[in-house]
């Protein structure tokens, strides 16, 4: 199953989209989500894994938006 972290899925009129991160643009994606567990989503439609999505900050994208990626830090 695809599951993403709850903060990735945003509502907006268009229904719920992550914002897929590609050549440094946001691009909105409406998708259909399933079960929640432990503040993680499952993604049934509309992304395909391997897909870099937009996690914090999310809730402030909109569509085309140019966006930087900063460079994760490890959780311990």
């Amino acid at each position: 199953a695809l599951v993403v972290p709850e903060q990735s899925i945003v509502l907006r009129p268009a229904g719920e989209v992550v914002y897929v991160i590609k050549d440094a643009v946001a691009q909105q994606r409406i998708v259909k989500t399933g079960m929640y567990q432990d503040g993680r989503i499952q993604i049934l439609e509309g992304l395909q894994a391997g897909e870099t999505i937009a996690v914090d900050g999310a809730a402030f994208l909109t569509d085309q938006t140019r966006v930087q990626i900063q460079a994760q830090q490890a959780q311990r």
